[in-house]
């Protein structure tokens, strides 16, 4: 599987655990709601190591899911799945945060399929959340704010 970061704007647990109330299964990444991670050396992954959130560190997943196409449906071009990606993940945003995206003083970074994941079936989308400037520091779920 292939993943790619396509569209940035803008922990739960000590330990890199799971959100209560969300998806805990792992998704494109490898990670689960409420893990914490390190960006990526490279955006063409297919998993990366959950870190401790308590710990500083780049990325926080507050939701995933599906893009809607059927496995067979022909790639639609890294354009429209950026934009499925990003939509989607700014729908959810407010519901891990706790406020909208632009209130927030936070980023969203999908991780979504290219068109070598998407051939291979893949239509995951993991939504993260990063700062601007600096690695965050605890969990953002339902802090209205950064913690870097």
């Amino acid at each position: 599987m292939c993943v790619v970061a396509l569209w940035a704007t803008a922990c739960t647990g000590d330990d890199g655990g799971t959100a209560d109330g969300l998806s805990a299964e792992p998704f494109a990444l490898g990670l689960a709601v409420g893990d914490c991670f390190d960006r990526p050396a490279s955006p063409d992954v297919a998993s990366v190591p959950a870190v401790p959130c308590r710990r500083p560190h780049d990325l926080e997943v507050f939701a995933t899911f599906t893009l809607d196409a059927a496995d067979d449906a022909p790639f639609p071009g890294t354009a429209a799945v950026a934009t499925s990606a990003g939509t989607g993940c700014e729908e959810r945003f407010a519901d891990y945060v706790g406020v909208a995206q632009d209130s927030s003083g936070l980023l969203i970074v999908p991780y979504a399929p290219d068109a070598l994941g998407w051939e291979l079936g893949e239509r995951g989308v993991t939504c993260a959340v990063s700062l601007a400037d600096g690695p965050l520091e605890g969990s953002v779920r339902g802090s209205e704010a950064p913690s870097g």
